[in-house]
This record gives structure tokens, sequence and C-alpha cells, in this order.
């Protein structure tokens, strides 16, 4: 493992380009401020995910979506025996990445890539914090499971943090409220808040834990699991 420039990452073909500051209206450098008035408990979710692959027993990872490297960094932060491979499409959440865990040496490896790239693999586990809800179609998410599936190996991991919401109906209105509720204790008000709704409903495409445990089944994962859960936000995954 090692660094590469950004310049020099092959331009992703089976994937949308997808820019945080299009999407988002942010500039990658604004992102991990922004995240945490935007997410309810998102230290939480990190925090999960870290624990789970904390307790493998040699973590070589993949974090799919690494944008400006939260999660990946935090994983390298508190397990001394990880490597970490970074994958975004994005080259300029990469380039805040690559500043952030420099300093893990050859321990990471950066590298600009799509979600339907292939994966490295006998891989320990695969990661995702808030990017793998920009798969708009299930059967493509489904097919990502399966891609994951195929390079873990025996007793790896995969483990999402991520927004789970129902298309309609009350549990849909609660999770949205508690979401709204989490985002005005950061000073954000109710109609701005539904304002960013509507704005990020152009490329995220959520799906509700029942169906995203369903599509792990489907992809061969025998026990799909939530890990935990807040509101709208939950890690859920398994082991292979």
């Amino acid at each position: 493992m090692g660094f590469s420039s950004t310049a020099r990452y092959p331009r992703p073909m089976t994937q949308p380009e997808h820019r945080v500051a299009a999407h988002l209206g942010l500039a990658a450098s604004d992102y991990d401020a922004q995240i945490r008035r935007y997410i309810p408990e998102y230290e939480a979710a990190i925090a999960t995910v870290v624990e789970l692959v904390a307790a493998l027993p040699s973590p070589r990872v993949v974090d799919l979506g690494a944008g400006t490297g939260a999660l990946g960094g935090a994983i390298l932060d508190a397990v001394p025996a990880a490597r970490v491979r970074m994958v975004d499409i994005d080259p300029a959440m990469l380039e805040v990445a690559h500043t952030r865990v420099a300093r893990h040496g050859d321990r990471v490896e950066l590298v600009r890539a799509a979600f339907a790239d292939p994966l490295p693999a006998d891989t320990g586990a695969v990661v995702a914090s808030l990017s793998l809800h920009h798969i708009a179609d299930p059967a493509e998410k489904r097919a990502t499971y399966a891609r994951i599936r195929a390079a873990l190996r025996p007793g790896g991991l995969v483990a999402i943090a991520d927004c789970v919401v129902h298309a309609s109906g009350p549990e849909r209105d609660r999770g949205f409220a508690v979401w709204s509720a989490s985002m005005a204790r950061h000073g954000i008000a109710a109609g701005e808040a539904q304002r960013l709704f509507a704005a990020w409903a152009a490329e995220d495409f959520y799906l509700p834990l029942s169906t995203e445990l369903q599509l792990l089944a489907d992809a061969g994962f025998a026990r799909p699991e939530c890990f935990w859960k807040y509101g709208p936000i939950a890690v859920y995954g398994a082991y292979a």
C-alpha cells in the first residue's frame, strides 16, 4: 500500500461523477464540520463501525466512498494493525483525505474509483459511511453487495453507516422528525432542514433498513444485522 498522486488516479468509467461541492454545496475542506451538523449522532455511527473493525483478527479494510477519510482515518487511528484502502470518485475529497491520513504512511492507499470497480480479494472488512445511498437502483446495490461478499475472506465484515428511511408512512415521518430535531440542535431551522432534504433528494436514494438487510441476504450474506440505529441513521451489515 501507499500514496498516489490524485492526478494519477484513473478516471472511473463505470459510475457518473459525484462531487460534494455540487451535491451539498460544500467545499471538501468544509465537509467534516458540516456533516456533524447535518447527520444525527454522526460520531456514534463512526465509532460503531470502528469498534466492529477493531474486533477483527487482522483488518485489511476497504473504505468505499471514503470522502475526506473520516471513517478510514478513525480506523487507522484506533486499530494499529489495520491497513486501509480508501476509494472515492471525487478527487477533491481524496485530497482532503490524503492530508488527514498521510501520517499513517504505507498503512493506507488512496484510489480514485467507482463502486462498481473491482475490489481486492481476501479483504477483511469493507466499510462505507454516507456513500452507498448514492446508488439509485436496488438491483445495482445488490450487485455491489455481491461484489463485497465475493471480496471478503471467511469471517470478514461489511459495515455500512448510512441513512435508512421508508418511502412513506409514519415511520418515514418519524425518521425525518428525528433528523430535523437533530439539525435544529445544531442551529439549522426546520425550514432550512426541509430545503436541504429536498435538495439532497436529487442524488440521495434512501431505502428502509429492512430492504437493505434483504439486499445483503440476496447478495449471499447469511446473517444480515443492524448493529446500531438512531432515528434515520443506522450501522448495518453482515459477516461473511
